[in-house]
């Protein structure tokens, strides 16, 4: 290829540069050149691709390599409107003259920078360009290339001379060149050593793990050396003085570390040890913050104890933590959007579900209407990923009325299970104040009888004439509005029935007890609702709403707080126990499988 002026003119002037920058830099000063000059001729344009691309490459984090299979990936992937995928740069626009180009420029080039990225895309891209071949040189003038361009501190900003040296150490071993293998571990360690300091952390440490990986390529001296470095800034970390040095986090980074280090040697003793002293220092930064910041440091540790058989620590700090959850429920804060209805919108929707006279129908529709459906959660999840992708990628944490944590919900893209239930609870409350109005509606239209509902339910084969007196019992109590009795008589049955319906479809309501064989124990709602055979019986919006209601931290997960008296007094009340009958109604469609479709609801 023959390169034109204006692009040589730029390449030369970073080859000649002798201050800090990055690839991307020369990529954007061939892009803002490019857009100066209007078309290029064919052959121009496929320079320019070449040099453009090259630099514009970024090195893809995933365990799988880029959406190439290779080191370097495109800097931009995304989705265009007919929905095929594209990138920038593009390797469908590359070919084997471009990887030629750049083994040619390798050897011309001056910048080890430069040389760097021509030797490095040559060896790497060659593999994913049809009719390309990678040469073993150009991987070992990377390599060298690399580790000149840190010992010339040509890079921008410390964590980019740890990628180069890295990648220089990896190409080394790939052509299993010793020399150049041994050359880059001490260009590792001299970078190391000459960032070793409190305030580095994130540079040199990532150095120590890769020093750490290659014990046989580090002497035992180095080794040692460097373990003690560890327990070194630990120490500095860890104390509060006035070097002002006091870190726990980077502590914790550092003392992971040295735990895990220790742990393969079996010294239990130096674990301990280093984790209470990272550990000491989160609970000295926790001294004077807000109860809710000092909890979100504090429970980590108090975990971490735990999983290093630490009982007595993390006893005290569990103690210390339920104090704090106390006080951080005062320290929240309640932000809400009024949403109005209307008298019409609701009238408008009652005639839609409420039958004159057919009070089985009405409560059939009120069952199907109210339950919340998982095809509606993924729009609002979908909307919200385009609308507010940021609030996507943001955890959140669920904390109970004690101000414990509940549950964890990750971003979208890690935990889409998460959020989708997550959603699916918010569709719940959201409707809650409008089954309150239906509820009372049903109540004041149809005058119903316990025994009303009693025929209805027991049209279900899964609830059993032996439950019918407490299933009345828990159900007059509804309709004469003592929630707190109606809750505590209604939920057990819903679980009974709920095994009743294992039965039904060929499976035991039954486990065995764990260390005590022979000894069989009842299956709980956790394990019918769980059950993936359950699942395939129930239709996937009725199973997941049961899971919310019932079994779920990311939900109400009223069956178990029942069972563990956390519910607090006020907790028994008329949107609860619309709740609990709501889920008896929804599963009084199902039918013996043996006659047909065992669940068959109106939708």
């Amino acid at each position: 290829m023959n390169v034109p002026e204006w692009i040589s003119h730029i390449l030369s002037t970073f080859d000649g540069r002798s201050a800090p920058h990055s690839e991307t830099e020369i990529a954007k000063a061939l892009e803002q050149a490019r857009s100066l000059r209007g078309d290029l001729q064919e052959d121009e344009w496929k320079v320019y691709l070449a040099e453009y691309s090259v630099f514009f490459l970024v090195r893809d984090h995933r365990r799988s390599g880029s959406a190439w299979g290779t080191y370097f990936g495109p800097m931009i992937e995304f989705t265009r409107e007919d929905g095929s995928s594209a990138a920038n740069p593009d390797i469908l626009q590359l070919d084997a003259e471009s990887v030629t180009h750049w083994e040619m420029r390798s050897n011309e080039a001056h910048n080890p920078i430069m040389r760097a990225r021509y030797a490095d895309a040559a060896w790497d891209l060659a593999k994913a360009i049809p009719n390309a071949e990678s040469n073993y040189k150009m991987a070992a003038i990377a390599s060298d290339s690399y580790m000149l361009a840190v010992e010339q501190r040509l890079f921008s900003f410390p964590p980019f001379a740890v990628q180069w040296l890295v990648r220089a150490l990896e190409l080394a071993k790939r052509i299993k060149d010793e020399a150049r293998t041994n050359a880059a571990i001490e260009a590792m360690f001299a970078f190391y050593k000459s960032n070793f300091s409190p305030k580095l952390v994130g540079v040199w440490i990532a150095l120590f793990d890769q020093l750490y990986s290659h014990p046989k390529l580090v002497s035992v001296d180095r080794f040692n050396s460097m373990i003690s470095d560890l327990e070194t800034m630990l120490c500095r970390l860890s104390t509060n003085d006035e070097r002002n040095e006091f870190n726990p986090f980077n502590a914790q980074s550092v003392g992971e570390r040295l735990a895990q280090h220790y742990k393969r040697l079996g010294d239990a003793a130096s674990v301990a040890r280093v984790v209470k002293t990272f550990g000491a220092a989160f609970e000295k930064q926790a001294e004077g913050a807000s109860a809710m910041l000092a909890t979100g440091w504090l429970q980590p540790i108090a975990e971490r104890y735990e999983q290093e058989g630490m009982k007595s620590d993390a006893e005290t700090l569990r103690n210390k933590l339920e104090l704090l959850y106390r006080e951080a429920t005062g320290e929240l804060k309640t932000y809400s959007i009024p949403v109005q209805f209307t008298q019409g919108d609701v009238d408008a929707l009652f005639q839609n579900l409420f039958l004159e006279d057919n009070l089985s129908h009405t409560l059939q529709n009120i069952a199907a209407y109210f339950t919340p459906k998982v095809e509606e959660a993924q729009r609002l999840i979908e909307s919200k990923r385009s609308v507010a992708p940021l609030m996507s990628m943001i955890p959140v944490e669920i904390i109970d009325s004690r101000g414990r944590p509940a549950a964890h919900i990750g971003s979208s893209e890690d935990d889409p299970e998460g959020h989708l239930h997550f959603q699916l609870n918010h569709l719940m409350t959201f409707s809650d104040p409008i089954l309150y109005l239906a509820m009372e509606r049903f109540r004041a239209h149809f005058a119903p009888s316990v025994d009303d509902l009693i025929e209805l339910i027991y049209e279900c084969p899964i609830f059993l004439d032996s439950r019918k007196a407490l299933l009345k019992q828990g159900l007059l109590a509804f309709l004469e509005r003592d929630f707190l009795k109606a809750i505590h008589i209604l939920v057990p049955q819903i679980e009974e029935a709920l095994r009743n319906l294992l039965v039904m479809v060929g499976i035991p309501p039954v486990k065995n007890v764990a260390r005590h064989p022979g000894i069989t124990d009842v299956k709980s709602m956790n394990n019918v609702l769980e059950e993936e055979r359950i699942r395939e019986v129930l239709p996937e919006n009725v199973w997941r709403y049961l899971t919310l209601l019932y079994i779920d931290r990311r939900g109400v997960n009223l069956r178990n707080d029942l069972a563990h008296g956390l519910i607090p007094i006020d907790g028994f009340n008329a949107y609860s126990a619309n709740r609990v009958v709501h889920s008896l109604l929804v599963l009084t469609p199902i039918r013996d499988k043996r006659r047909g479709n065992p669940f068959n609801a109106p939708k």
